[in-house]
């Protein structure tokens, strides 16, 4: 994550909060390539793609997969809410993707002093890397922050061979 300094030198993160069913996540602000209204971009489905991608979309004409982010966290998709669905556009592993989420926040400046590891209770077995590289406050809020890189982890969400079996 990127830092910039606070005007007493304490280092600060730049964070994009948004919404996904009623909690609050953030990712690193510098990954964001563009936020844009879901609605009038057609979502097609993938035969046969990974189960976390929702399908694609054609952006100026480069085809973008898109992570339905309410899926890949088990959240009820409220049909009240969709009008208001957001992609925003990241680059994850060098490959650009589209995060379906519910709303936007907006810029979140949190000291980076304040970003505690998450919960070892959070952590998804199977996974390779931590899914969530923290957890802060932003005014009475708890905010999860997305490890972006470990959103493509197919393990994620997925029970280790020892719980399936």
């Amino acid at each position: 994550m990127r830092e910039r300094h606070s005007e007493d030198g304490r280092a600060q993160l730049k964070l994009a909060g948004f919404r996904v069913g009623d909690a609050a996540y953030a990712i690193d602000i510098m990954r964001i390539k563009e936020v844009i209204d879901a609605r009038p971009h057609v979502l097609r489905p993938v035969p046969h793609a990974p189960d976390l991608i929702e399908g694609v979309i054609q952006l100026r004409g480069v085809v973008i997969p898109v992570v339905d982010l309410r899926r890949r966290f088990g959240v009820e998709i409220d049909p009240a809410l969709e009008r208001l669905n957001k992609l925003i556009i990241v680059s994850v592993r060098g490959r650009i993707l589209g995060l379906r989420v519910d709303r936007i926040i907006g810029e979140l400046g949190v000291l980076a002093e304040s970003v505690r590891p998450a919960p070892s209770l959070l952590r998804v077995k199977g996974g390779t890397q931590e899914f969530f590289s923290g957890v802060c406050r932003s005014g009475d809020e708890m905010v999860f922050v997305i490890n972006l890189d470990a959103l493509l982890d197919p393990n994620l969400g997925r029970p280790s061979p020892r719980e399936g079996a």
